[in-house]
């Protein structure tokens, strides 16, 4: 028995695939386009009144309107968080945050790192948490 394939050929019929293809072309027609002037009954665009999400005054996480005065550029947050603190990790992550985005030395407007206006956001979101790891702790009243 011979190894090698018989090299029929195929009937040529007009249901009978392309050479090459496994199935025969499907045919597909496009849905009917409709346009913003042509659509019938559609409906009505929501009041944009009505889509507006109220705001509470102060969440827990807001923006202080100022940074803390908990810390200084003389006095910064330690490394590792006091005697108190439960969020170890997170005290820890924005002490060197706080500390890495402090103002150039030159003339103290810009923030050494990124360039920004200083305080620059990562160095108020840092003041931030470091701020609510002392109040929930009871060190800040």
């Amino acid at each position: 028995m011979s190894m090698q394939h018989s090299a029929r050929q195929a009937p040529h019929d007009t249901d009978a695939p392309e050479p090459g293809r496994g199935l025969p072309r499907q045919e597909r027609s496009a849905p009917p386009r409709r346009s913003r002037h042509t659509a019938e009954a559609a409906p009505a665009a929501p009041d944009p009144a009505s889509m507006v999400v109220p705001i509470p005054a102060r969440s827990r996480r807001s923006r202080r309107e100022e940074p803390s005065k908990l810390f200084s550029l003389e006095e910064p947050p330690p490394l590792e968080a006091p005697q108190g603190i439960t969020e170890i990790m997170g005290w820890s992550l924005a002490a060197a945050m706080w500390r890495d985005h402090l103002p150039e030395q030159l003339l103290g407007i810009d923030c050494a790192s990124c360039n920004q206006a200083w305080p620059c956001d990562t160095w108020k979101i840092a003041d931030d948490l470091l701020t609510e790891c002392c109040e929930a702790a009871g060190a800040v009243r």
